[in-house]
């Protein structure tokens, strides 16, 4: 008897092990599951000063076959031009090979909104401030008030153009002709490339864009009206709709900058 039971004991020690075993499997194997179906969150916030940080992490974004859809949460008054322009490049990479979607936080524009222009969809709050559409260059020339002030300024430069935009003298008529030209094309490529994005989008249209043009700011509820978003909602939508463009049950949202252990440890938990 005391055999019978050893061996019944033995049995059930066998047995719990063996579930174990199968239950640690099936939680390794779904935690991996997750891990391989991730949700990109990409915050733009403030100025937009660099491209660097965030240009990586859309290129990163882009190549990771584990990241099936970027989220771009924009709260941004714009910046400079060239960097906004940069940023916009490798989100419409990233958006030809997999979903994009921009969610507008308090404020989306400017640059910002020129960048969000070429997500697959737009989310805004009600509330959210964006548009502003333009570009701006800006010259002081505070050469009067150093002659009132009896400051002299001797400048050795190595060039004509070393010294553009020194607030010791004002643009030449060839300097200000070219600043002028710059700041209408890049108004330009703006907006075309704006047009281009939402043309086929409800709402938009021509008369959107000569509001656009005039570098009006819109509320979110507005924007959409305008064709200048798709819908009215927040992180939480735009998570909902990256699940319904990829047909995704289940996933977990990752960020920049975690690496892969921490990703697996989130899928894990």
């Amino acid at each position: 008897m005391r055999r019978f039971f050893a061996r019944m004991g033995g049995d059930r020690r066998r047995l719990a092990i063996v579930l174990t075993l199968v239950f640690l499997a099936g939680w390794f194997s779904f935690a991996y599951y997750l891990y391989m179906n991730q949700i990109l969150v990409i915050p733009i916030e403030g100025s937009i000063v660099d491209f660097q940080a965030t240009t990586l992490a859309l290129h990163l974004g882009r190549v990771d076959e584990n990241v099936k859809a970027v989220i771009l949460y924009l709260n941004t008054p714009g910046g400079y031009a060239d960097a906004c322009m940069e940023i916009a490049t490798y989100v419409k990479e990233l958006n030809d090979v997999k979903p994009v979607i921009a969610s507008m936080g308090p404020v989306c524009a400017s640059g910002g909104y020129y960048i969000a222009s070429f997500a697959r969809y737009i989310f805004a709050h009600g509330n959210t401030i964006t548009g502003s559409i333009g570009v701006l260059a800006v010259w002081v020339d505070m050469s009067k008030y150093y002659k009132e002030q009896g400051i002299n300024i001797t400048v050795w430069t190595t060039g004509s153009e070393k010294d553009i935009g020194a607030d010791w003298r004002g643009p030449t008529k060839e300097e200000y002709d070219r600043i002028r030209a710059s700041v209408d094309a890049i108004f330009q490529k703006l907006l075309t490339d704006i047009w281009e994005n939402r043309k086929n989008r409800p709402n938009f249209s021509q008369y959107t864009l000569n509001i656009v043009k005039t570098g009006a700011t819109f509320s979110g509820d507005d924007a959409v009206k305008l064709g200048l978003a798709d819908e009215v909602g927040n992180i939480i939508n735009a998570v909902e709709k990256a699940l319904e463009m990829r047909g995704m049950l289940k996933f977990i949202i990752v960020s920049p900058d975690m690496d892969e252990r921490q990703k697996f440890l989130r899928a894990l938990f």
